[in-house]
């Protein structure tokens, strides 16, 4: 029994991978709100005639699942068209913001928005929201990190409105740390706003005022560590914010910077940082005695199209960009990335047991 258990929290994380995947890639076509209110909520809630009808469930339609030594390497491969695509628009998720309404303010082509990533080697199945919702029935997952968590949160609510919406369950206003609850499956899952997953302090000003953050490396971020004792699944992700300027703490002592022009302070890449701020994470999980869930940790978001198109010596104008192939190798210092994420990815030296794994493959770069 305990074996199938195992097996049934590894196929779930499984999929929780592949649904990353997916909301990635929907996400880059549909940026999302840094925040919503309760009015928006219910002015949905209320309103099924707006947008698309809720799909109706198939079992046919179910993703299989299966223990097959069977494997495919989902971060490499290219954009194909995809006529069916998107899955959700502005009119039929109320957790798109308004003002990111891009047909509304006069982009004149949709082709943008119908495309869809294939691997090589396999196919990565249609999101099947009736099949999500059922897997994790009775389940918790948490989003935790930056931006791309939150959206990847934000997303999931957009593909997971065609079977129900959730309610807003948050003990906090500060939008910066929700809950939602899927009624009808006793599903929870949360949000943790902490772009360095640790202890940091924002000097506004800063030397070049431009804003400075004092981050300290070996310190953990409580405001997310001492809550996922409640959570079956957390997805931890970090990157974007390691670019700015900041000042690196350890035993509460200065011991470099990144770009912070400090005098007799020492310059030190953003690897430094990224490397000890994972270590200090999958640290803080495993110390948590009382945590028996799986965690997935990412990295950078990805770059989605060329920035130029040339074709025949003339460039193209960007609705007729063509989505550029790209593997798991590219992306903002990714080599750099690649190797300070890896050097911790046996989670602290927690290693990757069946309950407790910790997976730091990173996002495709889509």
């Amino acid at each position: 029994m305990e074996l199938s258990v195992n097996k049934r929290i590894r196929n779930i994380g499984i999929v929780l991978a592949v649904v990353l995947i997916l909301i990635t890639v929907i996400r880059l076509y549909y940026p999302l709100l840094p925040a919503y209110t309760a009015s928006l909520v219910s002015s949905y809630s209320s309103s099924s005639s707006s947008g698309i009808a809720p799909a109706s469930y198939h079992a046919q339609d179910d993703i299989p699942i299966t223990d097959n030594q069977e494997k495919c390497d989902i971060f490499t491969g290219e954009w194909v068209p995809n006529p069916e695509a998107p899955y959700y628009t502005n009119k039929t998720c109320w957790a798109i913001h308004e003002h990111q309404n891009c047909m509304k303010y006069g982009r004149p082509d949709s082709g943008f928005m119908k495309w869809r990533w294939k691997p090589d080697g396999c196919d990565l199945p249609l999101f099947n929201p009736y099949q999500f919702l059922d897997m994790v029935r009775g389940k918790s997952l948490a989003f935790v990190g930056d931006s791309v968590g939150r959206n990847q949160m934000q997303s999931m609510i957009c593909l997971l409105s065609r079977v129900e919406y959730p309610i807003d369950v948050s003990a906090t206003p500060d939008e910066h740390f929700k809950r939602w609850r899927y009624e009808t499956y006793n599903f929870t899952f949360g949000y943790f706003w902490s772009p360095f997953c640790r202890s940091e302090i924002e000097n506004s000003d800063g030397p070049t005022h431009t804003g400075l953050f004092n981050l300290y490396l070996d310190e953990f971020d409580q405001s997310w560590t001492t809550q996922i004792d409640e959570f079956d699944y957390v997805i931890l992700n970090a990157g974007h914010w390691f670019s700015r300027t900041a000042v690196y703490y350890e035993n509460s002592h200065i011991v470099g910077c990144r770009f912070c022009q400090l005098p007799n302070t020492t310059d030190l890449q953003m690897t430094y940082g990224y490397r000890r701020v994972f270590r200090t994470a999958f640290k803080a999980i495993n110390a948590r005695e009382n945590f028996k869930g799986v965690t997935i940790s990412g990295t950078f978001d990805a770059v989605a199209f060329r920035e130029r198109v040339v074709e025949r010596g003339r460039e193209l104008p960007a609705a007729a960009a063509v989505p550029e192939q790209r593997d798991a190798s590219g992306g903002f210092e990714s080599g750099s990335v690649h190797d300070s994420v890896g050097g911790v990815q046996g989670c602290a030296e927690g290693g990757e047991e069946e309950n407790s794994g910790c997976w730091t493959r990173r996002r495709p770069c889509f």
